[in-house]
């Protein structure tokens, strides 16, 4: 078949079936694109969960280990800081609405997209929950990093902190362009994924409410 025939063929539908075939089109690539994000989240939620688990015995030891006490104190509220973070993913995911083919197609469009718009939040607070204050606590612990002689501390760990105020600058410079790093990707994932898809699912809603 050419492709002029093609266009006779377009051109001679109903305008029924072009919206259809449309509509068939956009929900194709809407499931290829949740399909897609769905499995990005998944092993960002086990990243983090990981990693939160493998920071609580750090800075417990740390907390233990080091005897300068705004260190110290930072250390624990980092540990607790830790256990919160696990808290809000595993909320977010028990929060989340479960794939059921045995819904309406409305009803599974309404689930995927009250799934997106809590992610969506959650990307788009990260700044204060999530960047903002380990930040803070890093800088406290930093700072609270005195005289090692004065404590007679002579830890193995000594070895690797930053004592001179040198060390210390620079330590928080670094930190400091990280978590703006962190902040900066996840307002950019709300931007260019969650926004457009959310869009998207909302474009097919629209339709569907058309043609009834």
């Amino acid at each position: 078949m050419t492709e002029q025939e093609l266009k006779e063929i377009w051109m001679s539908s109903s305008q029924a079936e072009r919206i259809q075939v449309d509509l068939s089109k956009l929900v194709m690539e809407l499931k290829n694109k949740l399909n897609h994000i769905e499995k990005v989240i998944r092993n960002r939620d086990i990243r983090e969960i990981v990693a939160a688990f493998i920071g609580i015995p750090i800075f417990a030891y740390f907390a233990y280990d080091i005897p300068f006490p705004i260190t110290r104190i930072a250390s624990i509220l980092t540990v607790v800081w830790s256990v919160y973070v696990i808290y809000r993913f595993r909320k977010l995911q028990l929060s989340r609405k479960k794939e059921d083919l045995t819904l309406p197609f409305k009803a599974q469009l309404e689930n995927q997209k009250t799934n997106m718009m809590a992610q969506h939040r959650f990307l788009d607070t990260v700044l204060y929950w999530y960047a903002g204050p380990p930040f803070l606590l890093n800088l406290a612990f930093i700072l609270g990093l005195g005289n090692p002689e004065i404590f007679n501390y002579s830890s193995g760990l000594k070895e690797h902190l930053p004592f001179d105020s040198g060390s210390k600058i620079t330590l928080i410079v670094l930190l400091a362009a990280f978590y703006a790093f962190v902040v900066w990707l996840n307002k950019r994932a709300v931007k260019k994924t969650l926004n457009p898809l959310i869009a998207d699912i909302q474009r097919i809603q629209d339709q569907l409410e058309e043609e009834e």
